[in-house]
């Protein structure tokens, strides 16, 4: 990598040296600026005469001057062209010589990613905890069935959240009653959440992220940092804990005793507030669709026939004092 010499000092002590040249006087060799001056050519040393100096005029020297500082320009720009490749180089010596961090491993195609979880899920222990936001594809869920269904049967403890929308999914429908069969536990929740797959609390399998939002679907990262382990499940956990009881397990403290569930109370208090049921729907982020299921299940559970009823009744029901 090319050096890049220093230029002459030509501040004020430089100034007061060629001062002091100019009205005859010696100057000692440390003389502060009078370097500076020789390397200049604003200066020459007598050949005769020690500590003895002649002034140039500084036209003269113009010239020195300005080769001098070509030459840095040069060399300034050669330094800036290596520049990049030294470091490329220092950097990849740097991190031979250090550990592989694998906490966190940037998984790239669809196999991979399959597989990775498919060893985490046999090596899990106590619980598996699953939160899909979106529409599972008819062969992810056919090559998770068996792989889940066992992991039930050898004392894992699963927990689920999918999006309200699937409810009305047929496939999802259908491996949620089986999972539910031999214990798991699948909970809904509207509006949008995170995607996560954590096993154990020891390591969690995440989107890649980009400025649009989730990335790829062939794209995952698994992290086993127990840091951010902790902070993934911490965030399961409270979605988990709004969410609505679908199939399998319990419904949670808050909803036992109570007719409705946060979703239809959510409703219910659009409504109340002069809301028609459009407004409504997408006021709590859910579907025009999924709010008359609500509705009519609602309905049904208190055997009456009319939305009026139903109002009726909540204004004066435990429900109503619920704050979700």
């Amino acid at each position: 990598m090319s050096h890049v010499p220093d230029l002459p000092d030509l501040s004020e002590p430089a100034v007061t040296a060629y001062q002091r040249i100019l009205d005859g006087e010696t100057l000692a060799p440390e003389t502060p600026g009078l370097e500076s001056l020789l390397n200049s050519g604003l200066a020459v040393a007598y050949p005769y005469t020690p500590n003895t100096y002649t002034p140039v005029q500084p036209p003269h020297a113009a010239l020195q001057m300005m080769q001098l500082m070509h030459n840095h320009l040069s060399a300034l720009s050669a330094y800036a062209g290596a520049m990049p490749d030294l470091l490329m180089n220092l950097r990849d010596r740097y991190q031979l010589t250090r550990p592989h961090d694998t906490s966190v491993q940037h998984l790239v195609g669809r196999r991979l990613i399959n597989e990775r979880i498919a060893v985490e899920h046999s090596a899990a222990r106590k619980e598996i905890a699953a939160a899909q936001p979106g529409s599972r594809k008819p062969e992810d869920l056919a090559l998770s069935f068996e792989r889940d269904r066992g992991g039930l049967r050898r004392g894992l403890s699963m927990r689920t959240i999918y999006n309200e929308s699937v409810r009305r999914v047929t496939a999802i429908g259908d491996w949620a009653r089986h999972m539910a069969d031999v214990g798991g536990e699948i909970r809904t929740i509207q509006g949008r959440f995170p995607r996560s797959i954590i096993f154990d609390r020891r390591v969690a399998f995440v989107p890649v992220y980009t400025d649009e939002g989730e990335g790829p679907s062939d794209e995952a990262v698994m992290i086993t940092d127990p840091l951010v382990v902790a902070q993934i499940a911490y965030l399961f956990d409270l979605f988990w804990e709004r969410a609505d009881l679908w199939l399998g397990g319990r419904a949670s403290g808050r909803d036992q005793g109570l007719t409705t569930n946060p979703t239809q109370r959510s409703i219910l208090r659009e409504l109340c507030l002069g809301r028609n049921q459009k407004r409504a729907a997408k006021n709590i982020g859910i579907s025009a669709a999924w709010l008359n299921n609500q509705l009519r299940e609602l309905r049904l559970q208190l055997g009456v026939e009319t939305l009026n009823e139903v109002i009726y009744w909540w204004v004066s029901s435990p429900d109503h004092n619920v704050h979700d």
